[in-house]
């Protein structure tokens, strides 16, 4: 019996002593479907666990729909499987390429209303549309399936209440000075996170949001009251300095990168590389042509040589997009 053979028949034993004897924990058969997708449709939690501890890839997809394990455990509606393969890292919001189907639709479409009901505790975002412009609600409505429509209009009212209660974050991003010292005064907790919800706010803090906005005075005040440059913000997970940088906001970088003698605030991490693209804050400065940005940020000591994924620093980049005045800037600090 091989590896795929006793997984199909929910044999641990024989699996265990496949994947002993060698077989590849992550070998495709000719479905393209790995051990991992197989025990996920299956919904079986303790074969899935052990595939995880052997080393099975919870983020591959197979190759004709690119759906993932957790897609397919959306079908079986195994909540404990939805859970394992949460915890072993697979992306919640993952939509199929072909489809655009998150797991959370996966889940409703296979009226499995246990995987809805761990996606849904677990943050799978609900206003995401697929290819056929559905949300999740929608796709529920159509079926008429009334128990799960009320799950996700729960999850709706909920994240709604706990958008009213970030009281500090809705402040800052009114740029109301004198209602941030007043929340601050009465304890507010300067790092609270917005959820990711589906919303520009996703994943912001205090500190985030009014560097994005524009209010320097409430950057000020919250560098000054141990707000923290370095925690990452936003879904493609910069900081704030990348996100003055990006948007030329100098006075702020200025407040960013400078050493605060009367703050608590750390100082901020300027060549931290962003995930997604590998832009560090200068690269995101020269982005959009932001000289004055640019200046702030190589007075502050930034690295000239990094690279971003596609291989640029920021002095190619803006020759890349024609910034002649910020690649000579640039060119000319990295002879200095």
């Amino acid at each position: 019996m091989n590896l795929e053979t006793s997984i199909r028949a929910g044999d641990l034993t024989t699996t265990l002593d496949c994947l002993r004897s060698g077989a590849h924990v992550n070998q495709r058969g000719p479905d393209g479907m790995t051990p991992l997708m197989i025990a996920s449709a299956r919904g079986q939690s303790q074969m899935v666990d052990l595939l995880l501890t052997a080393g099975a890839d919870v983020l591959a997809v197979e190759p004709r729909m690119g759906a993932s394990a957790l897609h397919k455990s959306a079908h079986s509606g195994n909540g404990d499987v939805v859970t394992l393969l949460l915890d072993a890292g697979a992306f919640i919001d993952l939509q199929s390429p072909v489809l655009g189907n998150t797991p959370l639709m996966d889940a409703v479409l296979h009226k499995q209303k246990e995987a809805v009901l761990v996606l849904l505790r677990r943050g799978a975002r609900t206003p995401i549309r697929n290819h056929w412009q559905q949300t999740a609600l929608e796709l529920a409505e159509a079926d008429g399936l009334f128990e799960i429509v009320r799950q996700i209009e729960a999850r709706g009212k909920a994240d709604a209440e706990q958008r009213g209660s970030l009281q500090l974050l809705a402040a800052s991003k009114a740029g109301d000075l004198a209602e941030v010292e007043r929340l601050l005064a009465t304890g507010a907790f300067i790092e609270e996170r917005a959820q990711i919800t589906g919303t520009l706010d996703d994943d912001y803090t205090p500190l985030g949001i009014a560097v994005r906005e524009g209010h320097a005075t409430i950057v000020r005040k919250l560098l000054d009251e141990g707000a923290d440059p370095r925690r990452v913000i936003g879904l493609m997970r910069g900081t704030p300095v990348h996100e003055a940088a990006f948007l030329g906001r100098a006075e702020i970088l200025r407040m960013l990168t400078e050493p605060h003698t009367q703050s608590a605030a750390p100082v901020a991490e300027l060549d931290a590389q962003g995930p997604y693209n590998g832009l560090t804050a200068l690269h995101d400065a020269v982005w959009h042509g932001h000289l004055e940005a640019a200046k702030v940020i190589v007075d502050a000591g930034a690295r000239l040589d990094l690279k971003t994924h596609a291989g640029f620093t920021p002095r190619e980049l803006a020759t890349l997009y024609g910034y002649r005045t910020v690649a000579q800037f640039l060119a000319a600090a990295e002879q200095a």
